[in-house]
């Protein structure tokens, strides 16, 4: 066993301490933090059994269960890495990347065993969230409740998460223990999670927000409140009856929680901190929500590949009136951020737009078996691009503009979707929105919006187009609106801006990849 701290002194420690507190409940099956660290003994032991040894990996592929938190630890105190798997892609998908990432075993729930390629017949493992008889259960059930101790430390590889990406094969993000680690320790000290803290983790275990945010409970001796199914209704349930204190939400559930007459009416009393990510938030959205949950509220953003943080903007920078509320916040301590020329690398100024870099504990060391991905990532110095354009003012505040990859040029103009996007989703009658760019013989390329209606809400392309012109440089404003039924997204639920590009850029020399 590795002399450093490890993965899997998260469970030891937290097992010693708090054997009879509740590790994990909601929806699955609920354990206490002594029976989890029993049941992730066997894991480990079977898996040495099955001839598993430092390095190697296991999947899985099934919604949040509790049964993931026993893999996770299992495989830590075998030296092995996780593989979790978006059980939303396709079998072809999820073939592809079985073949990339070479797991030596996968855990699989039972209604998804139709998505594992034949290859994986002898090597699988299935368990139900109904109960009952499985080979998962059999197989755990054989197994010592003895500890292996064989866990790494340091740089091993502690997770290997699979970017959705919007062109292309997915990316597998390493993570390491150490990398893992120190985000348990930046986010509790941020938020001040303990051993009473209860958790709502409402997205899937395969996102690094969802995995870190557990294990950050975890590591505290908290209680996470997990789903197999998450719907605004059993979201609202499970909050109320476990009295979560701290809740992970984007800005969207965020508006469903103020804006329904039976979620704004609810009691919040418990919940101590909201934390949102993906987007800023309007202040109008701010205010009402500070009214509704009586909580305080934080944006954290980052990456897979920065295990999910690199700034936050905190409680006290979440004031009506101030601009550092359209922020992401300022990097956490031990991370840095810079601006740099996307071409050259060489530094830009504060306030100028460019690409966001950074670099600290978190951020991964490669691409799975990509050396020239790895190698694209990197400006040197080991500054990783974030492919997000955005500036940092004097005070150290980043505020992201957009991806590079979605810039428009339009008449010599840059225009960044995100800030169109921003002032149209503040429209009443708007639902959702992405901008692109189409062909223009004049300038190029124009702003088009393509949006869909709010429930019971129609959209005035004309009104529309208005509205912005009154908020934004002429510029930067739609030159037209297409209404769709909804956006087309992947299954991660990333807009694919990439399907909505192609048939208006049919026939043009320009790669809209």
């Amino acid at each position: 066993m590795s002399q450093e701290r490890t993965i899997a002194d998260v469970i030891r420690t937290s097992a010693k301490h708090h054997p009879d507190s509740v590790a994990i409940t909601g929806e699955g099956r609920g354990v206490t933090y002594g029976e989890l660290s029993t049941r992730s003994d066997r894991v480990a032991s079977g898996l040495v059994s099955m001839g598993l040894v430092a390095g190697d990996r296991v999947a899985y592929l099934a919604r949040n269960a509790t049964e993931y938190w026993e893999l996770f630890f299992g495989a830590a105190k075998a030296g092995v890495a996780i593989v979790p798997l978006n059980f939303r892609l396709s079998r072809d998908e999820i073939t592809w990347i079985l073949g990339d990432a070479e797991p030596a075993a996968i855990l699989v729930e039972d209604h998804l065993t139709d998505l594992l390629p034949e290859t994986y017949a002898g090597h699988r493992l299935v368990f139900s969230q109904a109960g009952g008889p499985s080979s998962y259960e059999a197989w755990v059930a054989e197994q010592p409740a003895s500890d292996p101790q064989r866990d790494l430390g340091g740089d091993a590889l502690c997770s290997l998460m699979y970017s959705s990406g919007t062109t292309g094969r997915p990316k597998g993000v390493t993570t390491t223990v150490e990398g893992f680690l120190w985000a348990v320790d930046a986010f509790s000290a941020q938020f001040d999670i303990t051993p009473d803290s209860v958790s709502l983790v409402p997205t899937p275990y395969y996102h690094i927000a969802a995995g870190g945010w557990s294990l950050i409970a975890l590591a505290a001796g908290g209680t996470i409140v997990q789903f197999t199914e998450v719907t605004p209704v059993n979201m609202l349930s499970l909050l109320l009856e476990h009295r979560a204190t701290h809740v992970i939400m984007v800005p969207t559930v965020i508006q469903l929680f103020i804006t329904s007459p039976e979620a704004s009416a609810a009691d919040y009393s418990s919940v101590q901190h909201v934390v949102y990510g993906g987007s800023p938030i309007s202040e109008t959205v701010m205010v009402r929500a500070k009214q509704v949950f009586g909580a305080e509220l934080s944006q954290s953003y980052g990456l897979t590949e920065t295990v999910g943080v690199t700034t936050i903007l905190g409680p006290s920078d979440h004031v009506p009136g101030t601009t550092k509320l359209r922020s992401a916040g300022r990097a956490v301590p031990g991370v840095e951020v810079a601006v740099v020329d996307s071409e050259t690398g060489e530094p830009i100024p504060a306030g100028e737009i460019g690409e966001i870099v950074t670099r600290g504990p978190g951020v991964t060391r490669s691409y799975w078996r990509r050396p020239d991905d790895t190698a694209a990532a990197f400006w040197p110095g080991g500054w990783f691009r974030t492919g997000d354009a955005g500036y940092v003012d004097e005070d150290g505040y980043v505020f992201l503009k957009d991806r590079i990859k979605d810039l428009l040029m339009s008449g010599g103009e840059n225009i960044y979707p995100a800030e169109v996007e921003n002032v149209i989703m503040a429209h009443p009658d708007v639902q959702e929105v992405a901008v692109i760019g189409v062909p223009s013989e004049r300038w190029g390329e124009t702003p088009l919006a393509v949006v869909a209606a709010a429930a019971g809400h129609e959209i005035d392309p004309e009104e529309l187009i208005s509205f912005t012109r009154e908020r934004l440089a002429h510029y930067k404003c739609p030159t037209g609106v297409e209404i769709v039924d909804a956006l087309p997204r992947n299954p991660s639920g990333k807009v694919l801006k990439r399907e909505l590009r192609a048939p208006w850029w049919a026939g043009h020399e320009r790669n809209i990849g």
